[in-house]
C-alpha cells in the first residue's frame, strides 16, 4: 500500500495537528540508500525571495547533477516542472517531459540557472498557492499567477519538493493562524488525494543560525508527515540546499521506500 492510501484514511482535522510525529527528518536519517523509483514526476517549488539567494545558488550550480541523479533513479522516465514564488506565482517549467525527455531536461537546467532571487521583505509569501497551482493544474487567468500549469501527476513516484523559509500568505503578504495554515493543509490534503508525496525542505535565515523557526518548521513537517513526504532543515541561509534535494530524489520522495 502507498503511504498516500494510507494517510488517506484520516480527515483534513488530524492533517492539522499531524506536524512532525508521522514525517522523518532527512537531515537526521543521513543519505538513504540509491533505488529505482520507477517513473518520476519531480517539481520544484522555490521561493526567490532575497533570503533564499543562497539556496538558489545551490540549485544553480548543482542544476546538472540534480537532473541526472533524477535519471538515474528513474531508469530515464521522468517528468519535470518548475514554479517560482514571492507574493505571486511563476510557472517556469510546466510539468512534463516535451518535447523530448532530454530536451526537457535541459530547458530545466536553464530554467533553474535563470533564477533570481529579490524582495520578499521579510514574508510570508505565497508558498500554499503555490502548491496549489502544482496539485491542481492551475492556470493563471485571475490569480496573481504567470504561465499556466496543466501537467497531469501520473507517474509512479510523485515528488512535490517546497523551498522556503517562510509560513504561508496566500497572494496578500499576510499569515493569518487558522486561516492561512489551514488553507496550505487543504491543499495538502488534495495532494494526498492524488498520491503526491510533499517534501518541505526549510531554510534558516534569520539569527545566524542553523536552528529553524520552529513555527515555520512545525507547519513544513506536517506537510511531509500527510503525505509521506520528507522534511528537511538546511543549515542557514540554505547551504545544504541542492543537497537535500538529492537525499529526497534518492529516496523517490517518500519516508516509506515502496
Amino acid at each position: 500500500m502507498r503511504p498516500g492510501r494510507f494517510f488517506a484514511l484520516f480527515p483534513l482535522a488530524l492533517l492539522i495537528a499531524a506536524t512532525g510525529a508521522l514525517g522523518q527528518d532527512a537531515s537526521a536519517q543521513g543519505d538513504p540508500p540509491s533505488v529505482e523509483c520507477g517513473s518520476v514526476d519531480l517539481v520544484i517549488l522555490i521561493d526567490t525571495t532575497y533570503s533564499l539567494a543562497a539556496a538558489i545558488g545551490e540549485m544553480k550550480r548543482e542544476s546538472a547533477t540534480i537532473v541526472s541523479q533524477l535519471e538515474a533513479v528513474s531508469a530515464g522516465k521522468y517528468r519535470l516542472g518548475l514554479i517560482a514564488f514571492d507574493d505571486g506565482i511563476r510557472v517556469l517549467e510546466d510539468l512534463n517531459d516535451l518535447p523530448s525527455p532530454a530536451a526537457k531536461a535541459d530547458l530545466m537546467r536553464r530554467s533553474i540557472r535563470t533564477l533570481r532571487a529579490e524582495g520578499g521583505d521579510g514574508g510570508p509569501e505565497a508558498s500554499d498557492e503555490a502548491m496549489n497551482t502544482a496539485i491542481n493544474g492551475l492556470s493563471s487567468g485571475s490569480r496573481s499567477q504567470e504561465g499556466d500549469f496543466t501537467g497531469d501527476w501520473k507517474a509512479h513516484s510523485r515528488i512535490l519538493v517546497l523551498i522556503t523559509d517562510s509560513r504561508p500568505g496566500g497572494f496578500d503578504d499576510e499569515f493569518v493562524p487558522g486561516i492561512d495554515d489551514r488553507r496550505a493543509l487543504s491543499y495538502v490534503a488534495q495532494a494526498l488525494e492524488k498520491d503526491i508525496r510533499i517534501s518541505a525542505i526549510q531554510v534558516p535565515t534569520s539569527g545566524l543560525t542553523d536552528t529553524p523557526d520552529e513555527e515555520v518548521a512545525a507547519l513544513m513537517r506536517s506537510y511531509a508527515a500527510a503525505t509521506g513526504g520528507l522534511y528537511v532543515s538546511t543549515r542557514w541561509a540554505g547551504a545544504g540546499t541542492a543537497e537535500a534535494i538529492l537525499s529526497i530524489i534518492k529516496a523517490c520522495g517518500s519516508n516509506l521506500l515502496s
